[in-house]
């Protein structure tokens, strides 16, 4: 005989039914699990008042410095591969690449500080956007930048006992390491996160499939009709 204080392992399991509130169709414009109900709600949400440039010029200065930040690792590889590191040229010209690179990397990540999930209301969905844009933008300069680092490292790593400097590859190495670290957590804790959210409360956005938002690519817009293809 069982125990009445226990519940007999013979005793069928509960089965909990969906939410019957939640749909989990492609019928309506807006996400995986909102009721209609619930995704007109985000439109009473204040926009959140940030602070710095507006979007337009804040977007052609990141680019500024990141293209900027790029000829001058590219350069610097140049350089170094015919001179030294401790050259002149090559520690003015690494040294400002340094100084581009962070100045982007530092300007996206305040902005994403501002719109992060800490400060914001969970149902403004607009600022969730621009945190996710962010995002994906950090990624592409991150990732550009890495390869190029790995490829001069390959290259002088290959190359170390006729160059016969050290401090040549180990600075494109560390360059390859920041920049691919960097990029894997963003793309972990932000990017698809993040895209998967809206997914399911926005559906069609412009990142909503994470596997391109990873490496800076839009996704293609949804057509009517056609069943939406999952990230």
């Amino acid at each position: 005989m069982a125990d009445p204080g226990h519940a007999s392992y013979s005793e069928p399991h509960h089965h909990y039914e969906s939410d019957p509130n939640r749909r989990l169709s492609q019928e309506a414009p807006h996400g995986l699990g909102e009721t209609e109900e619930q995704h007109a709600r985000h439109a009473d949400i204040p926009e959140k008042k940030l602070w710095g440039m507006d979007r337009q010029t804040e977007t052609v200065v990141f680019y500024i410095f990141f293209i900027i930040s790029l000829c001058l690792l590219i350069t610097a590889a140049a350089l170094g591969s015919v001179g030294h590191s401790w050259s002149g040229p090559f520690v003015g010209v690494f040294t400002a690449f340094a100084v581009f690179h962070w100045a982007a990397w530092l300007q996206t990540a305040v902005g994403m500080c501002q719109r992060a999930s800490w400060v914001r209301d969970e149902a403004d969905l607009g600022t969730r956007r621009q945190f996710l844009f962010l995002a994906v933008r950090l990624n592409r300069m991150m990732l550009p930048t890495a390869l190029v680092g790995f490829v001069v490292f390959l290259y002088a790593y290959a190359r170390r006992w006729h160059l016969k400097d050290l401090a040549y590859w180990l600075l494109f190495l560390l360059t390859f390491i920041w920049n691919t670290v960097f990029s894997v957590m963003n793309a972990y804790n932000n990017i698809t996160w993040e895209s998967d959210r809206l997914e399911y409360e926005e559906g069609d956005h412009l990142y909503r499939i994470s596997r391109l938002a990873i490496f800076g690519i839009p996704s293609p817009r949804l057509k009517e009709g056609k069943e939406e293809k999952h990230s």
